[in-house]
Parts: structure tokens; sequence; C-alpha cells
């Protein structure tokens, strides 16, 4: 698997650089280090990040703040860098968000440990919501040829094996989708 590309934010350049080059040695790819609210939630928007970490402290807005903008627009996950008094108070907002919050002072491997599990649990509900998006739609397609074996078997007076044989055949010797089918059968017959 590709190695995630992050982006850091934090308004200490120095730290953030230091925050870069752990992340860089440990096969992490930093894509930026920002140093403004405002100019994280541009970068997010603009580099499509797997990940952004971001500290509480921000001179332009609160961390908290672009979490939540990144969290509810789904844009990446967001490890938010708090102290107790901090995570205390946002822990509760960000409870049905993407956002983790890591306890300040933090080290090196309790950072990358973090980091692997946020990314490991992002593609993990990544590929859930791929597969109940196929879900959805083969349940769409099941619904749109159930109601078009109805309409064939009422007009037609075929049996439901014979309706869906028919869909079946012409989806088959037209080259087209059986729900195209059933969706054009619907269209002219009801």
């Amino acid at each position: 698997m590709n190695q995630p590309d992050i982006i850091v934010t934090i308004s200490n350049m120095d730290l953030g650089n230091r925050i870069r080059n752990v992340m860089s040695q440990n096969g992490l790819t930093v894509l930026d280090v920002c140093s403004s609210g405002n100019e994280a939630i541009r970068k997010v928007r603009m580099l499509k990040p797997e990940l952004l970490v971001i500290n509480y402290e921000l001179p332009d807005t609160t961390g908290f703040e672009v979490a939540k903008i990144v969290a509810e627009e789904s844009l990446c996950a967001v490890i938010l860098l708090t102290n107790q008094a901090q995570k205390e108070f946002v822990e509760s907002a960000i409870m049905d968000l993407d956002v983790v919050c890591l306890n300040k002072p933090i080290n090196k491997t309790t950072l990358l440990n973090t980091i692997d599990i946020v990314l490991r649990s992002r593609r993990k509900i990544k590929k859930l919501e791929e597969q109940i998006k196929g879900l959805r739609s083969n349940l769409e397609a099941r619904k749109i040829i159930d109601k078009a074996k109805g309409i064939l078997m009422k007009k037609q007076n075929l049996s439901e094996p014979e309706a869906y044989r028919k869909i079946q055949k012409q989806s088959m010797d037209s080259g087209v989708p059986m729900k195209d089918i059933a969706k054009i059968i619907i269209d002219t017959m009801e």
C-alpha cells in the first residue's frame, strides 16, 4: 500500500519541521507543514492528504475548529494535539467525527503508533463505505428489476421466472444491464 500523505499544522515551524523529520524517517510522506488554520484548510482541500496532524493552538483559529471542518467534510482523518484541559473540552464534540485527540507532550513512539492506528481505521471505514455503496446500488437494481418483473407478470401473464428470464435475455441480447432494461420496461409499460 502507498505511504499516506500527511499535512502537519503547528504555529511553531521549528517543531513542525522536527515532526516532519520524525515522520519522514519512519516512511511517512509529509506534504507540507502549515502554521495557521486557514492555511491548513486550504492545503487539505488542495492536496487531499490522508491525515492532518494539527495543534490545538494556532494564531488565527483553533485546531479544534479546523478539525471539525475537515472531519465534517470528510476530507481526511485528523489527529488533534491537545493538553488535558483542551481534550476534555473537545472530546464530546468530536466523538462522531474522524478526529483523534493526542495529549501533549507527545513522544515519537506515541505519535507514530497513533498515526498507524488512525490510518488503519480510516482505511477500514473507507472500505466498508464502498461495500455499503455497492450493496445499496445492488438493492436499488433489484427493486427496479422486481418492479419490471411485476409489470411483465401482470401485462403479459408471465410467471416470475419467465419475467426474469425475459429481462435477462433482453439484457444479454442488447448488452445493456438488466437494471436499465427494467427501467425501460417500467417506463414503457407502466
